[in-house]
């Protein structure tokens, strides 16, 4: 069964991203390019999934994913038509762009403007968080699976095994372990939304976005303070 994602843990990887993507969205570049990049762990887990081979013997997988969240249902589709009216835009502007510098331009204009609506619909202050924000799901995409050289591990165990763990850590010593099992989503509202939070500030081309791109949705079971701290070493909180 499904749990939420525990308070310990939403303060410190959701509610410190809503207060990044705020300064972010009022300038170009953090005061603090260092704690920016560090902070950046909080997006960055290990994705870590297995299967069994053959012979018996287990094939154990574990690679860097940008993880992110996703809204409760109902409010899904009028989100995604936001997302993707401003990716439309993004198209406009950057394909009316004729110089290198007009380019860099609307680009910023572009991934400004997809920082507000990240704060409009799914970065939210706690009270319409916790109502508009489905907190049992996080969710990634997979951007392997089109590249030719990629070894494609995870995409190929997870067609046998859907039990999967995020392992979240920021030196020199905030760790969280989040277990739970797979929805692989291929089409639908959840790979549309996730999706397009990804495009609405990394810009895609168009020709770029008709690329496989599934969708991973984590359904948390149990989550884990794996920080070296008298309240952490591997105790469970949810």
């Amino acid at each position: 069964m499904a749990v939420e994602l525990p308070i310990q843990f939403l303060r410190w990887n959701y509610f410190s991203r809503l207060e990044a993507i705020k300064e972010l969205s009022e300038r170009e570049l953090p005061e603090d390019m260092n704690l920016f990049l560090l902070d950046s762990t909080r997006h960055n887990p290990a994705l870590c999934t297995a299967c069994a081979k053959p012979d018996g013997s287990i094939y154990v997988n574990a690679k860097i994913v940008g993880m992110g969240y996703v809204l409760r249902k109902q409010f899904l589709r009028d989100a995604t038509e936001d997302l993707s009216r401003h990716i439309e835009w993004g198209d406009k502007i950057i394909a009316e762009s004729r110089t290198d510098e007009q380019k860099r331009v609307a680009l910023s204009r572009y991934q400004r403007g997809g920082l507000l609506l990240l704060l409009q619909h799914l970065y939210l202050e706690p009270e319409e968080a916790m109502r508009r924000v489905d907190f049992t799901k996080m969710s990634t995409i997979e951007l392997a699976k089109s590249r030719r050289q990629s070894s494609k591990h995870t995409w190929s165990i997870v067609q046998g095994n859907r039990t999967a763990c995020l392992v979240f850590y920021r030196p020199p010593s905030v760790s969280f372990e989040v277990h739970g099992w797979l929805d692989v989503q291929e089409k639908g509202e959840y790979f549309d939304f996730v999706n397009a939070v990804h495009d609405v500030f990394h810009y895609v081309s168009p020709e770029r976005r008709g690329m496989e791109r599934p969708v991973y949705i984590l359904n948390v079971e149990e989550v884990y303070d794996n920080s070296p701290t008298l309240e952490g070493f591997g105790k469970r909180i949810a």
